[in-house]
């Protein structure tokens, strides 16, 4: 699949808060209670991509015959729990604790955290994901060197994506740090700086699945296939 990654898939950046966000995805409609509060419509990009994807490993396992009807199973599976719980027995077997997935707010915060303030009322005409993988190296997310540690709990979340409509004063996202030592003074502004913001209504954005490579070439990819009906 050829995607767009101009803007940020799904609303979560970081270790943690991404395993986070997969969870919240996957137990949709089922313990509201565990959820955290953020708007799901945030993870559409997200759950999209991968039921492209996991509908095209059915294709090649031969459990589906075409790109729809594995997208179709995979969507099922989400809905119906299936999915959660193969997660689940996967966490377990390879020694996770089961605990921190069936109650997310179980998991170790971190430290420190600092909202990232609109100073301008506007629409978000896109948000720049070089920068933001960039500054999320930086909070400890990822790492320069492979001697380098990870901090689990780094990262950002954002409150608004691509397309979204802000006020002035308005929280876009939120950083996250075990040491606080660069998040107000450095980290918090990189992020602002990779919100762009327009006076003008954005409207559509572009296609996120462009296109579909197969052993006969490239083709372009029929956005019918993740309709969800």
């Amino acid at each position: 699949l050829v995607t767009r990654m101009d803007d940020p898939l799904g609303y979560a950046v970081g270790n943690w808060l991404e395993v986070e966000e997969c969870i919240n995805i996957m137990t949709v409609g089922m313990d509201e209670d565990s959820k955290i509060e953020t708007d799901d419509s945030l993870s559409k990009d997200l759950v999209d991509v991968t039921l492209a994807l996991a509908g095209q490993m059915l294709v090649q396992g031969g459990k589906a015959e075409t790109l729809r009807q594995g997208v179709v199973m995979a969507r099922e599976h989400l809905l119906n729990g299936k999915a959660w719980q193969k997660f689940r027995d996967m966490v377990k077997a390879q020694g996770g604790d089961v605990s921190c997935i069936d109650h997310p707010e179980k998991y170790p915060r971190a430290k420190f955290s600092a909202q990232v303030i609109s100073p301008r009322t506007g629409y978000i005409s896109s948000i720049d994901s070089m920068e933001i993988g960039l500054v999320g190296v930086l909070l400890g997310a990822g790492r320069k060197t492979v001697e380098e540690p990870v901090d689990f709990s780094a990262g950002i979340r954002f409150r608004k994506k691509a397309g979204a409509f802000v006020r002035r004063g308005g929280v876009l996202a939120e950083a996250y740090i075990g040491h606080d030592g660069v998040l107000e003074n450095y980290a918090v502004q990189r992020v602002l700086e990779a919100f762009r913001v327009s006076d003008v209504e954005v409207g559509d954005l572009p296609l996120l699945i462009t296109n579909f490579v197969t052993k006969n070439g490239v083709e372009e990819f029929d956005q019918s296939t993740l309709a969800d009906n």
